[in-house]
């Protein structure tokens, strides 16, 4: 217990150390730190529009009323704070090793305190199932991803956090999951074992989405062969992604610096606070 306080005690030290990279697109939301889309009360001129009776009369174009005898009204842009939807997968491969799992957890909590940070209205949705107000219970979700059964908010930020180790083609849910959204972003994680298995050993596979094992030793022809068809799955997930006009970023499971300063920072998902 206190090894795991300790670690998120640490974990919240690094995710002060940056923010949600939002700056470049906008949100509607209520009033806060970020710029909205729609017109509000921030001193950023938007655009003219003509008087209607109940308008602030402070906000008239007297000198250009002067001009033309018409009466306009100046708009400014809205500060907000963003809402996030945080979309967490947690299906078994989410948690085939130890060291994925403790990645899992840290990016969860390090993207809770981050929208916090920028005032956000925060929700965390598992892929096919509920919102989830504590900590998803990882590793029980369904092995056939499927979008949230609560509705997602449109206008919004949503984040995605999975490994993508899907039997089925990704291209449609991530569609689903983009749709509506302000900005889209897909963190994939995946294990350092995932990536690079030990050529050699005879290992007994268990296929977390199906239930399958199979006794199988790995040499060089084996893992070329699962290598390559990996790569084809990230490839997938993120060309759909980036085609939603989202960002993708993929992530080997580690320590929450490391994952930042190597691979969420470069990405444009976070900017230093």
């Amino acid at each position: 217990m206190l090894e795991a306080a300790a670690a998120s005690e640490e974990g919240r030290a690094v995710a002060s150390r940056y923010r949600l990279h939002l700056d470049r697109r906008r949100f509607r939301g209520h009033l806060g730190g970020q710029r909205g889309r729609g017109a509000g009360a921030s001193q950023e001129f938007l655009d003219f529009r003509d008087y209607t009776p109940g308008d602030d009369v402070r906000h008239i174009d007297w000198q250009g009323f002067a001009r033309s005898e018409q009466l306009r009204v100046r708009l400014f842009e809205a500060e907000v704070a963003p809402h996030v939807d945080l979309v967490v997968d947690t299906s078994p491969s989410m948690v085939v090793t130890p060291r994925k799992a403790a990645a899992a957890h840290s990016l969860w909590l390090a993207l809770r305190q981050w929208a916090h940070s920028d005032g956000a209205r925060l929700r965390t949705l598992t892929l096919g199932g509920e919102q989830a107000d504590e900590e998803p219970a990882w590793g029980s979700g369904p092995v056939a991803p499927a979008v949230p059964m609560a509705p997602l908010r449109r206008d919004g930020l949503r984040v995605l956090l999975t490994d993508g180790l899907w039997r089925e083609s990704p291209t449609a849910l991530l569609h689903t999951l983009a749709a509506g959204a302000a900005h889209f972003v897909c963190v994939q994680l995946l294990d350092p074992w995932e990536l690079a298995p030990t050529i050699g050993d005879v290992v007994t596979l268990f296929d977390c989405e199906t239930g399958e094992r199979h006794e199988r030793r790995l040499d060089r022809r084996t893992v070329a062969a699962y290598q390559e068809r990996l790569q084809r799955l990230c490839d997938e997930v993120r060309t759909t992604v980036l085609a939603t006009g989202g960002i993708y970023v993929r992530t080997v499971a580690d320590s929450l610096a490391t994952m930042c300063e190597r691979d969420l920072v470069p990405a444009s998902v976070l900017e230093p606070a």
